[in-house]
């Protein structure tokens, strides 16, 4: 998707969501809800996506989904 000259990557899954006060958390490497400290994981996948999204000066969005979580990921057109 584009939104002018930003393309946007997105992914959007039906599950619990974030809650909006654990948002800024999630991508703290290592960082985990309580809800998932049981599910299989290593806290890492938020992370590395904003890590990635930063180092091409791009951005990484967390929105509701109704229910579930919205993500998307905008990299500026290198030119």
């Amino acid at each position: 998707m584009l939104s002018g000259d930003l393309p946007i990557l997105w992914v959007q899954d039906d599950g619990p969501g974030i809650p909006d006060n654990e948002r800024d958390r999630v991508f703290r490497p290592f960082y985990r809800l309580d809800a998932s400290r049981t599910a299989p994981g290593n806290g890492l996948g938020l992370s590395l996506v904003a890590a990635i999204a930063e180092r091409h000066r791009g951005s990484v969005v967390l929105s509701d989904a109704a229910p579930g979580l919205r993500i998307e990921v905008r990299i500026p057109q290198h030119r």
